[in-house]
């Protein structure tokens, strides 16, 4: 770890310890741009959940006071900005597809691009009516997605 940034980045890590997250507050406190990768709170396991992101994002704003200047990821629409240009195609010609209602719905909504919710993950079907963010469509897991996919092709 860099001990003079000119920037700090809180991404997905691992191997984060106390103290990263020690040297991180502190270089927040100094004023140095802060960035996120992205707000998730959780990432799904196999046996359950880990903390994401998001977590150590409120970490950080609970000791610093301070929220990231930039979150580059979901539900951020640079992202989608970036994808359009960089496959050479107009933003209508995309799709998100994801388990959070919170990043992944919300990324499709303000990139106006359709959005499919699959339950396999994080958001439960009964989450949508607390959730300001609606999915053009849902489907129980990626299976039923590309089965769905495969029937409008054939």
């Amino acid at each position: 770890m860099d001990d003079q940034p000119d920037v700090v980045v809180l991404g997905f890590d691992t191997t984060l310890t106390y103290q990263k997250l020690w040297k991180l507050c502190d270089f927040v406190r100094a004023g140095l741009p802060y960035i996120a990768t992205h707000p998730d709170y959780n990432c799904p396991t196999e046996t359950g959940f880990m903390p994401d992101i998001g977590a150590m994002i409120a970490f950080v704003k609970t000791s610093t006071k301070r929220e990231p200047d930039q979150v580059i990821g979901k539900p951020n629409r640079i992202i989608i900005d970036e994808l359009a240009q960089k496959l050479n195609l107009t933003i209508s010609q995309l799709a998100m597809v994801g388990d959070r209602l919170y990043t992944d719905i919300a990324l499709g909504q303000t990139s106006s691009i359709t959005t499919v919710l699959v339950l396999s993950g994080e958001t439960r079907l009964s989450d949508q009516d607390q959730s300001p963010y609606k999915p053009t469509c849902v489907f129980n897991d990626l299976g039923e997605v590309a089965d769905y996919l495969l029937n409008i092709l054939n």
